[in-house]
C-alpha cells in the first residue's frame, strides 16, 4: 500500500504538470508584464495618492468662529476615502512651510472635499486658511487615518463622544451612514463650550430627527442664564443616563487631547474595556506642562537653544513642540498626522532631554537608538537633534 506521503507526491505532480504548461505558453506569447505592472502602479497611486492639489470652491460660515471649506482636486479625480479620515495640507506663509492635518466632514459620496476649520486663539494657520477666497490652490496628502468604523471590529452599537471640531469626522461617519444606511443603532454625544458655538448642531439634529437608528445629543459647558439642554462636562453619570449599558458598545473619541483624557478616564471607570473605544486627538494639549509625567523643575516659558544637525539653530520655548519651532525657522521635517501616530516627522535626539507626550507612539526600536516624534516632543534641556532620515 502506498504511503499517504507518496499519493501526496503523486497528486502533486499531476497537478503541477498543467501548470508548468500553461507557464511556458505564458512566456512564449503571454501580456507584457511590465505593462500590467505599470498599470497596477498606476491604478493604486489613483485610489492612494500621496498628494493633490485642491482648489478651494467654497467657505461656508458655520459660527463667528469656525468655517466649511469646500474643495476639489485640479489634478485628477478625487480618491475614495473612508469616513473619519483626514488630509494633511502642506501651507507655506511667509517664510516658512508647515503641516497641518484636518479631518475631513463630508461623506465619500459628495464630490468634494469639506474640511471644517475653527479659528484658534493666536494661532498660527487657522486664521490663514479662513482668509482664503474661492480660487486658491494648496498641495494636501491623500486621505489617510485609522479613525474608522471596523464592522468586523466595531461590533454592536456606536457611540460618538465628540469635543468642538471633535466633531468633524463624525459628521462624515453620519452623512454616509444616513445616505448608505446605518451599520447599527448609533447615539452622538457633542460637547461645545458656548450654544452659539455648536458646530453641525442643526444638521446632526435633523439626522436624527429622519433616522430612528440615530439619536444625538449636545452639551453645553458654559451654559447662558436659563438653558434648560444638558449641560457641564460630558461625565460617566452623563454617559450612563445617555447609554445606559455600556456592554458590547464600541466607543469613538475625538476633540481637544484635554478632552479625550478625561472622557477616556470616565469610560475605563465606567467598566468600558480599553479594546472598546477608539480615539482620535485633535493636536497638542493647551498647557502640557499639565501633562503626567512632565519635569516639574522645566516652566513652561523656559527658553532652550536647539541646534539641528545640518540645518542650522534656534530658540524654542519648552511648552511649544519641536515641529513648530524648527518648521517656523525654515527647518520642517516631513509631517501628516502631528499627532505622534505616523511618525513622518521623528528625529534622532544627540544630547539633552526630551519630554514626549504618552501617546506618542514611537516605535521600542526607535526609542533604542533615541527617536522621537518632533510633533509631540518638547525641549527640556538645550538639545541637539539630528533629522536625518
Amino acid at each position: 500500500m502506498k504511503s499517504d506521503w507518496l499519493c501526496l507526491a503523486e497528486d502533486l505532480a499531476t497537478y503541477l504538470a498543467p501548470l508548468r504548461r500553461l507557464g511556458r505558453r505564458q512566456l512564449s506569447a503571454g501580456p507584457d508584464h511590465d505593462e500590467l505592472l505599470a498599470k497596477s502602479r498606476a491604478l493604486v497611486a489613483a485610489l492612494h495618492p500621496t498628494s493633490m492639489r485642491l482648489r478651494l470652491v467654497d467657505s461656508l460660515v458655520l459660527t463667528a468662529s469656525t468655517r466649511t471649506l469646500r474643495f476639489e482636486r485640479v489634478d485628477g479625480d478625487l480618491p475614495p476615502f473612508r469616513p473619519g479620515q483626514y488630509v494633511s495640507l502642506t501651507l507655506q506663509i511667509g517664510a516658512g512651510t508647515t503641516t497641518r492635518p484636518y479631518s475631513i466632514s463630508s461623506c465619500p459620496d459628495a464630490g468634494h472635499l469639506d474640511l471644517t476649520v475653527k479659528r484658534a486663539p493666536d494661532g498660527f494657520v487657522s486664521p490663514f486658511l479662513l482668509e482664503q477666497s474661492p480660487g486658491w490652490e494648496v498641495q494636501s496628502s491623500g486621505p489617510v487615518g485609522s479613525f474608522v468604523h471596523e464592522p468586523l471590529r466595531d461590533r454592536g452599537p456606536l457611540v460618538l463622544l465628540s469635543g468642538g471640531s471633535g466633531i468633524t469626522p463624525f459628521m462624515s461617519m453620519l452623512r454616509h451612514f444616513a445616505a448608505r444606511g446605518f451599520p447599527a443603532p448609533v447615539q452622538l454625544i457633542h460637547a461645545s463650550r458656548h450654544l452659539d458655538d455648536v458646530l453641525f448642531g442643526d444638521e446632526f439634529e435633523a439626522l436624527a430627527a429622519q433616522h430612528e437608528e440615530l439619536s444625538a445629543l449636545s452639551v453645553i459647558s458654559r451654559p447662558p442664564p436659563g438653558y434648560t439642554g444638558a449641560s457641564g462636562r460630558i461625565d460617566a453619570a452623563l454617559i450612563a443616563d445617555v447609554v445606559g449599558d455600556v456592554t458590547g458598545r464600541s466607543f469613538f473619541v475625538c476633540g481637544p487631547d484635554g478632552f479625550i483624557a478625561h472622557v477616556v478616564l470616565q469610560l475605563l471607570e465606567m467598566g468600558v474595556q480599553g479594546h472598546q473605544i477608539r480615539r482620535e486627538s485633535f493636536g497638542p494639549p493647551d498647557d502640557v506642562t499639565q501633562v503626567h509625567g512632565w519635569p516639574a523643575d522645566v516652566a513652561a516659558g523656559e527658553r532652550f537653544e536647539v541646534e539641528v544637525a545640518g540645518a542650522g539653530a534656534l530658540t524654542v520655548r519648552a511648552d511649544e513642540p519641536l515641529l513648530n519651532a524648527m518648521e517656523r525657522e525654515g527647518m520642517g521635517v516631513p509631517a501628516v498626522c502631528r499627532t505622534g501616530e505616523c511618525a513622518e516627522c521623528r528625529v534622532r535626539v544627540v544630547s539633552g532631554e526630551v519630554f514626549s507626550l504618552p501617546n506618542a507612539g514611537v516605535r521600542e526600536a526607535d526609542q533604542a537608538q533615541g527617536f522621537v516624534h518632533a510633533c509631540v516632543a518638547y525641549a527640556c534641556s538645550d538639545l541637539c537633534v539630528d533629522p536625518g532620515r
